[in-house]
């Protein structure tokens, strides 16, 4: 008896655990999100609203509705997406067609994402990401359990990537077309898909990211721009050359909260796209690499519970979410370094932006839930209690 109470104990712990680091990374990250989009969107409220705390309000209101997201889906049983996820797809193809009328949607920088509901904004190719990843997810489990012939089920996942990949092309949102592509090879080689299959998937999207870049004069010029480190400071370049001045303003613990220049118009996009530069030039080396460490642990956990998940469905799902929030992560940090070209993805959890914001957490909450399912069938199985259900 005492044996079976410690055993019972330690299980507890297990699941403490494991909680605690996806709850508490989630929640400083976005606390830290709260905190540099309060700093580096003071100058673009006041510009554009006459109100240096336009985008600190927005943003904490939607902290708020995304949190309570997160902790309501880390209740609900995961399996229950794949009951909705045709529904889930149809929506959203359904709201990244309505953005592309006029008069549904805005316009912001040339590109048309954002959905005008009188009483929000939202960006349906946020929702897309989700609904397309639960998608699949769900068409390879029926293929996985099923038996079925591989092409029944690959064609249909792939038209509807095809028609995600078009009508967010149109927008045009680049970014989040390199990471969707990303994200649905990261399921295939975690569901085991066949090489040949997976090959094919390959050179398709790299002949329709490399077919896309070179379509229009903007991203033929910030990809020679990339490779033109040389090129005069107010052009293509500028807004790279400006991160990396505020990087290297902020040395080794940085300028200190609210002290950064470059969120003062010389940084386009310090609130959103580049916030990771006014992250570094306030808190210096020291911030970022609190940052950067804290999404390793992310990916490390992710990777862990998608490792430990014996249900296809799941184990692709935690693969899936956790490859879509570190890549974003990593290609967010890359283009503020100069690594990569600007593609105009924002940094998850800290990037101001509502829809980004409640996407993300909501797949943490996910997460979540599919650690908690596994530490449960573990805990029924090993004290010997059947689950009929």
């Amino acid at each position: 008896m005492a044996e079976e109470e410690k055993f019972q104990r330690y299980n507890v712990l297990k699941i403490n655990i494991e909680y605690y680091f996806i709850f508490v990374i989630v929640f400083i990250l976005s606390i830290i999100g709260i905190v540099m989009v309060s700093s580096s969107s003071i100058a673009v409220g006041d510009r554009y609203f006459n109100d240096p705390y336009w985008f600190i309000r927005r943003q904490i209101v939607w902290w708020v509705i995304s949190f309570i997201v997160f902790i309501i889906l880390s209740k609900i049983n995961y399996r229950f997406y794949s009951k909705i996820s045709i529904f889930f797809i149809l929506i959203s193809i359904g709201l990244l067609a309505l953005v592309l009328i006029p008069g549904f949607s805005s316009v912001v920088g040339g590109s048309r994402r954002w959905l005008n509901l009188y009483f929000l904004t939202i960006q349906p190719s946020e929702i897309a990401k989700i609904a397309l990843i639960v998608f699949v997810c769900d068409s390879l489990n029926k293929k996985y359990k099923e038996n079925s012939v591989f092409k029944n089920i690959i064609w249909p996942s792939f038209v509807v990537l095809l028609v995600i990949t078009l009508l967010i092309f149109l927008e045009p949102d680049f970014g989040t077309v390199v990471i969707i592509w990303i994200v649905i090879f990261l399921i295939f080689f975690i569901g085991n898909v066949r090489y040949p299959h997976m090959i094919s998937l390959g050179f398709i999207g790299i002949a329709v990211l490399v077919a896309y870049m070179f379509m229009e004069d903007y991203r033929r010029e910030r990809i020679f721009a990339f490779f033109n480190k040389t090129a005069e400071a107010g052009g293509v370049n500028f807004q790279v050359n400006q991160s990396l001045i505020a990087l290297g303003s902020g040395n080794i613990i940085g300028l200190g909260l609210g002290n950064s220049i470059q969120k003062y118009s010389y940084l386009p996009e310090a609130h959103t796209d580049f916030i990771f530069a006014i992250l570094g030039e306030e808190f210096g080396m020291v911030g970022t690499m609190v940052v950067i460490a804290l999404f390793l642990l992310l990916a490390f956990i992710g990777i862990r519970i998608c490792l430990k998940t014996e249900d296809y469905f799941g184990r692709t799902l935690a693969g899936a979410i956790t490859g879509l929030i570190i890549a974003q992560s990593v290609i967010n940090i890359a283009v503020v370094i100069g690594l990569v070209p600007v593609t105009g993805l924002t940094l998850p959890f800290i990037s101001s932006g509502g829809s980004s914001l409640l996407v993300n957490m909501a797949c943490a909450g996910i997460l979540l839930n599919i650690s908690r399912q596994n530490l449960t069938s573990t805990n029924k199985i090993d004290t010997g209690v059947q689950d009929n259900g």
